[in-house]
């Protein structure tokens, strides 16, 4: 958080912060604001860590914050008729169901963690305030949007008329990307649902890939053995 004001600032989730930033905050504070997105808007931000499996909101519910994944996974899971169905794994960097906010509707999914995760929260009156003082914080944010719909349309077009094999493959080489070790926290019920695929189907393939020493299915995760191999079942 800036400092604004030899006043004791008020703690970003309190609703007197927005009031005080109106009466504070000036274009030299905003000037001097890191270059990061991120960075930047972790100046008005909360920061929470959420255990693996813990639930962020739940489908159904009201967006009332901005929420921003600074570290971790989060999975948004919508469910249907018994049906968990992952529509996307997020990564660092990315704005935690921003369509609710922006139509105003309520959330269509829930926002579990995948794995230990640290979240940025950003009270909706705080973003308000900033937008009107200086309305190019808008593109801070949107850029974060940008971000998370740009990997779920390029996930969306990798994956349009491959084989189960070929998508379970490109799956797990997009993850192994992402976080940059071969250790996926995935397990078989996961993978199934965030490639709408049966979990006989994901079990498969999986026992498939391990005999030929292209992976290691392991206890709430998968190893990956030989990245190359994994490459050649898409290059096939």
């Amino acid at each position: 958080m800036p400092s604004l004001s030899p006043v004791k600032a008020p703690r970003p989730d309190s609703p007197r912060f927005a009031p005080w930033l109106r009466q504070t905050m000036t274009r030299e504070d905003f000037d001097a604001l890191p270059r990061s997105d991120i960075e930047a808007l972790r100046r008005f931000a909360v920061r929470r860590t959420y255990r693996r499996g813990k639930t962020l909101f739940r489908q159904g519910d009201r967006p009332d914050e901005i929420m921003i994944l600074e570290r971790g996974e989060i999975e948004l899971v919508h469910q249907n008729r018994g049906e968990r169905l992952v529509v996307q794994i997020l990564h660092p960097g990315s704005s935690i169901d921003h369509l609710a906010l922006i139509l105003g509707v309520d959330h269509r999914y829930s926002a579990v963690a995948l794995t230990d995760a640290t979240v940025l929260r950003l009270r909706l009156d705080t973003v308000a305030t900033l937008e009107e003082l200086f309305p190019e914080i808008a593109f801070r944010w949107l850029r974060l949007v940008a971000h998370a719909l740009d990997r779920s349309y390029e996930r969306l077009l990798q994956l349009a008329g491959k084989s189960a094999a070929e998508q379970v493959a490109l799956l797990l080489l997009d993850e192994v990307a992402e976080r940059e070790e071969p250790a996926l926290e995935l397990t078989q019920d996961e993978l199934a649902a965030t490639l709408a695929l049966s979990r006989q189907t994901i079990s498969r393939v999986l026992h498939d890939l391990a005999r030929e020493q292209v992976l290691k299915p392991e206890r709430r995760r998968i190893v990956i053995l030989d990245l190359e191999k994994l490459r050649a079942q898409v290059n096939a």
